[in-house]
């Protein structure tokens, strides 16, 4: 569970609303600290005009309620954005300010020409010190980083402190599209910010290791590094530079062993017609026979890995068994009990591929070949073993690389093409499935085709 949730919170989108998200709090306390500056006074201009009309008239609701009822009126006008307390005097902090008094002079309401006269002073509060000067058990909270605070001489002698957030009017159609426009700006901007910093940059870096490493150097691979996606990326891009690299090695090893064969081949030709003309012809026919029987075997390898047929449905458990009776040898076969894989594929190629294991079996092994079908959670596993005296374990790799034989004689009769299982391994492949070798239980060779459980229909 805790690798899963490691695994998710690398990914890219994580990476993405983390990065914005940083972004848009970076952002916030900017414009916070910019809101202590000067220039969030400007915010109070529009705040302290649009609240000239309820401020006057809460003075008048004030002055002429009867005192039972002044708490009840002054919560009501509280909410959010703005709070009203009544002291009995003026706050030390407060100064007068005329330009902002004449902005809350400047409504239409009736109740507001006798505010001209009045001891009306100012402050305004940032966010630092807004918790201890405006004590959250006596007003109520506002939502707002920074308050404008205002107080007003009552006609008793006391004083009205009231407390106005900056706000921003979106009553007109040209400030709504002003204010949505910028909104939108700030957004792409961060998630431009984000994307080149958690996707093009990686990519940008993958790129140029990409075109940095070549196919023949696997020892320099692609830097595995960045979000999830794109170190699967790099991971994948790895592997396909190692296949590709074993593939460029197999066919340059095909093509130095098309030459050395097809030149020795006919060098013997030659040989033949110039030692003994008499029986050329049967020597002739041999040659061309071992020549062409190379000749398929190269193609084959050629097209192992590009099937030229549509896949079909396949039971491995009854296509072993047909393969097996076919044999040209006895071959046993014990499946577990409850063996039943499906896949699709060629029939034709995975026959070829357990013909050439079931020959290797029974040309190098001690003439005992058993076929062993076994399945697991992750797939099923089909084991052709002998009970010869099998191979070196070093040479379980190399056996795989064309025309590499294990009997150095390179007699056609003893030793093959030495393709056999370099065509098997590519068909396997290209189906889906892997074969390695090991030894059997009865001392010989075992050559083990395994079939993911992702294979099966």
């Amino acid at each position: 569970m805790i690798r899963r949730i490691a695994s998710i919170s690398n990914s890219i989108v994580v990476h993405v609303l983390t990065v914005v998200l940083i972004a848009g709090g970076a952002c916030l306390l900017m414009l916070t600290a910019l809101l202590q500056t000067p220039v969030g006074g400007r915010f109070f201009d529009r705040a302290l005009a649009d609240n000239s009309d309820s401020i006057a008239e809460l003075v008048w609701l004030v002055e002429n309620s009867p005192i039972e009822i002044e708490a009840f009126v002054l919560s009501t006008y509280s909410s959010t954005s703005r709070a009203a307390r009544i002291d009995d005097d003026f706050d030390p902090r407060l100064v007068p300010n005329p330009g902002k008094s004449q902005m809350v002079t400047s409504g239409k309401s009736d109740v507001v020409s006798p505010l001209r006269e009045r001891d009306v002073r100012f402050r305004t509060i940032g966010v630092f010190e807004m918790r201890p000067f405006v004590p959250i058990e006596r007003v109520p909270k506002i939502n707002a980083v920074i308050l404008q605070h205002l107080a007003i001489r009552l006609d008793d002698g006391r004083v009205l402190n009231v407390w106005l957030a900056p706000t921003i009017s979106l009553t007109t159609r040209p400030n709504f599209i002003i204010v949505v426009f910028g909104v939108l700006i700030i957004l792409v901007v961060f998630l431009s910010g984000a994307l080149r910093l958690v996707i093009t940059r990686p990519i940008h870096e993958l790129e140029k290791n990409a075109e940095q490493v070549g196919l023949s150097d696997t020892s320099v691979p692609v830097a595995v590094e960045g979000p999830r996606e794109l170190r699967r990326l790099s991971g994948a891009l790895n592997r396909m530079r190692m296949r590709l690299a074993r593939l460029i090695h197999e066919r340059e090893q095909l093509i130095v062993a098309i030459a050395h064969d097809i030149a020795t081949g006919l060098t013997r030709l030659r040989l033949r017609m110039d030692e003994k003309p008499e029986t050329a012809d049967a020597g002739i026919t041999n040659e061309l026979e071992q020549m062409e029987r190379l000749v398929r075997e190269m193609m084959a390898y050629a097209r192992a890995e590009h099937p030229l047929v549509e896949p079909e449905l396949i039971e491995l458990s009854a296509l072993m068994r047909s393969i097996a009776n076919a044999a040209p040898c006895q071959v046993g076969v014990i499946a577990e009990p409850g063996f039943e894989f499906t896949m699709g594929g060629s029939p034709m190629a995975l026959t070829r591929v357990f013909e050439n294991l079931i020959e290797n079996a029974r040309r190098y092994g001690g003439g005992e070949i058993l076929v062993r079908l076994s399945q697991s959670s992750s797939g099923a596993e089909i084991s052709i073993e002998d009970n010869g005296e099998g191979i070196p374990e070093d040479e379980f790799g190399r056996v795989f690389e064309p025309f590499y034989r294990c009997e150095t004689s390179r007699n056609r009769a003893t030793g093959g093409t030495g393709l056999g299982l370099g065509i098997a391994r590519a068909i396997a492949q290209t189906h889906g499935a892997s074969l390695t070798l090991a030894r059997s239980e009865a001392g010989g060779l075992a050559a083990r085709v395994f079939f993911p459980v992702e294979l099966a229909t």
